[in-house]
C-alpha cells in the first residue's frame, strides 16, 4: 500500500527537527508554528504577521511570542533581533559590556555541576531562588531552579525584574516556569531589560486583560477573537485615554441610540470627541450636555458642535424626536 499526500495548491514546509521536540510542545506551540510556516509575511515582516497569526489561532500576540521563543529554544526558528548584539553604555572608567545574544537554543540546560558552580560563584542566587519560590507560590525542582539561574546568569536579569515577571505570570495564572522562560526571552529580544520598563509593560498587559473582557461583553463581542483594530481601539480607550467603564457604557448607549446597534468605530468617534474636550467622567459629559442644551436655546450663542456630536446628543437626550 502506498500513501499519497494531497497538497492542493499550497504546502507547509517544516524542518524535520520539529519531530524531535513535538512532545514538549503545547497544542498552541504547534498550531502557531504551522501558521507561521504558512504565512509568507512572517519571513518578511514578523511583527506585522503576529497579529494575523494570533487571530487565526484564537490567541494573543503574547502567546505567539511565547511559541516563537519555544521554537527558537529548540533551534527550529531564529529571528534577526536575536542575532543582533547590542552595546550597553557603562559608567565612565568601566569597561563596556556587550550583553549576551540569546542563541537559538534558549536558556542553557545546566548540569548539576554547572548549576552548583553558578550558585557558588553567585551567592545572591540562593536568596533570589527563595524569593522567587515565594513570589511564584511553589517549591522549585532542579529544572526550575536552573531556569531561575539562567534568567539571572545568562540573560543578566536582576532580582527585581525576575520577581516582577514571576508575580505577573502567577497573577495571570500562567504557573509554568517554561512559560516564564519563553516570555523572558521574548521580552529580552524586544529590548525590555530594565525592571521599570518591565513594570510599565506588565501593568499595561494586566489592565488590558482585566478590562477587555468587560468591554467585549458590553459590545456583545463573543465567540471570536478580537480583530487587531478592535484591540487597538480598546487599548487606546483603556490605557491611553484611561476611561472608566461608566464612560464606555455611556458611549455604548449613545452609539446604540444613534445608529441602532453596537459599533466600536462609532463609539470611538464619541470618545475621541469627549477626550479632545477634556471630559474624563460621566459627570463631565452631563455638565457639557446641560450647557449644550442651554446654549441651543440662545440663538445668539457662539457655542458650536460638529454635526456628528450634535446628532449624537440629540438622539441620546431626546431632542429632535
Amino acid at each position: 500500500m502506498k500513501l499519497n499526500l494531497h497538497f492542493g495548491s499550497r504546502a507547509v514546509l517544516l524542518p524535520h527537527t520539529v519531530l524531535e521536540h513535538i512532545e514538549k510542545a503545547t497544542k498552541a506551540d504547534i498550531r502557531i508554528l504551522l501558521e507561521l510556516a504558512a504565512d509568507p509575511l512572517a519571513q518578511l515582516d514578523l511583527q506585522a504577521a503576529k497579529e494575523g497569526v494570533a487571530a487565526r489561532c484564537g490567541r494573543t500576540v503574547a502567546d505567539v511570542d511565547a511559541a516563537i521563543a519555544f521554537w527558537r529554544g529548540t533551534g527550529v526558528l531564529s529571528t534577526e533581533e536575536a542575532d543582533a548584539a547590542q552595546t550597553v553604555p557603562t559608567p565612565k572608567g568601566e569597561a563596556s559590556v556587550t550583553p549576551k545574544v540569546i542563541s537559538d537554543k534558549g536558556l542553557p540546560a545546566y548540569s548539576t555541576e554547572e548549576l552548583s558552580s553558578i550558585l557558588e560563584r553567585r551567592r545572591d542566587l540562593s536568596r533570589l531562588i527563595d524569593d522567587a519560590q515565594q513570589a511564584f507560590g511553589k517549591i522549585f525542582n532542579q529544572s526550575e531552579i536552573t531556569t531561575i539561574a539562567g534568567l539571572a546568569d545568562y540573560l543578566g536579569l536582576d532580582q527585581e525584574y525576575i520577581l516582577l515577571l514571576l508575580t505577573h505570570c502567577r497573577n495571570m495564572e500562567k504557573k509554568s516556569l517554561r512559560y516564564v522562560e519563553k516570555i523572558a526571552i521574548s521580552l529580552h529580544d524586544e529590548g525590555v531589560h530594565d525592571a521599570k520598563v518591565l513594570e510599565e509593560k506588565l501593568h499595561r498587559i494586566e489592565v488590558m486583560a482585566e478590562a477587555t473582557g468587560r468591554v467585549r461583553a458590553l459590545f456583545g463581542i463573543t465567540g471570536r477573537s478580537l480583530s487587531s483594530k478592535e484591540k487597538a481601539l480598546m487599548e487606546k480607550w483603556i490605557c491611553e485615554m484611561q476611561l472608566g467603564e461608566d464612560m464606555l457604557g455611556l458611549a455604548y448607549d449613545m452609539t446604540v441610540d444613534a445608529i441602532g446597534k453596537a459599533s466600536l468605530p462609532y463609539a470611538d468617534k464619541i470618545l475621541e470627541r469627549w477626550h479632545a474636550e477634556g471630559y474624563k467622567t460621566v459627570e463631565d459629559v452631563e455638565r457639557a450636555t446641560v450647557e449644550y442644551k442651554r446654549q441651543k436655546t440662545d440663538k445668539g450663542s457662539s457655542f458650536e458642535v460638529d454635526d456628528f456630536f450634535e446628532a449624537a446628543l440629540k438622539r441620546t437626550y431626546g431632542e429632535g424626536k
